[in-house]
């Protein structure tokens, strides 16, 4: 019992040296002012901090939308109701898409973003810009793809007649009739070509377009001297995103090292953005 009361009047007299020591130190002007400006600067870091947390709402990230084929107003819309800044950077004319319309965005749907990120976007102009067709007869079909495609035009049909000139362009049309060089055409229309090729059946090798993308696969095909024929996407490609950046994953007839088909044949395409099927 004794020695009970001798601990806590140890307490009691160590309690009040802390009392003192804490007055004292109080009792202090420097010490003092000390503390204070120490207390301001915490509690200022503090609201800083939950300011920041609030304005940025830490953590907190969401999908970004896609905004393709949206007109501006729309896009402007799906915007304030994400809490999202839209900006246009750039206008292009594609043909066969919806003109006044979002083409692409920066950065790209499903990237993971906060409130307040600013999506550049780039629009498809409402009206199209004319080109003067160039003069490709005479030329070599790979040439006079180049050549066209420099215009901001591009190659259609493949129609082939037999000639001493085999590979070589002997006329250009468009919608069906002759085509003369300057005619003003709107951006990215599609000359059909007459190419030359030898007396008798003629056949050249079928690319292989596995992992390629629509242009690279359009292109491989007219420069292999053959046509496009169907282009077909999969389940997989939902979006017009998904579509820019789908790949071939088929095609038909397929193709191997000894498979070659007559000049001016179709060649089929089949499009996905599922990595496994391409793997495949």
């Amino acid at each position: 019992m004794r020695q009970q009361k001798i601990k806590i009047g140890k307490r009691r007299t160590n309690a009040g040296a802390a009392q003192d020591l804490l007055w004292r130190i109080w009792g202090n002007f420097y010490a003092r002012h000390l503390i204070m400006a120490a207390s301001v600067v915490v509690l200022a870091l503090l609201l800083v901090s939950l300011w920041l947390m609030i304005y940025t709402r830490h953590g907190q990230t969401f999908a970004l939308p896609d905004f393709a084929n949206l007109s501006l107003a729309e896009a402007q819309r799906l915007a304030n109701e994400k809490r999202l800044r839209i900006e246009v950077i750039d206008s292009v004319f594609i043909a066969g898409r919806r003109r006044g319309a979002v083409v692409e965005q920066n950065p790209k749907p499903k990237v993971r973003v906060k409130d307040n990120r600013t999506v550049f976007l780039t629009m498809n102009a409402m009206s199209a810009k004319k080109v003067n067709a160039p003069s490709v007869t005479g030329l070599s079909l790979r040439q006079a793809k180049a050549t066209i495609e420099l215009q901001g035009l591009e190659v259609g049909r493949l129609l082939f007649a037999p000639d001493m000139a085999s590979g070589n362009v002997l006329g250009q049309l468009y919608g069906g009739r002759p085509l003369r060089a300057n005619e003003q055409l709107t951006f990215g229309s599609k000359i059909d070509l007459l190419v030359g090729k030898s007396y008798g059946s003629e056949h050249t090798a079928l690319p292989r377009l596995k992992g390629l993308s629509l242009p690279l696969a359009k292109s491989s095909i007219i420069e292999a001297s053959l046509n496009v024929g169907a282009v077909k996407y999969d389940e997989s490609v939902k979006t017009l995103a998904d579509s820019l950046e789908a790949r071939v994953y088929a095609q038909h007839p397929a193709a191997d090292a000894q498979t070659s088909l007559e000049v001016g044949s179709s060649v089929s395409i089949y499009l996905t953005v599922n990595t496994a099927r391409l793997e495949e």
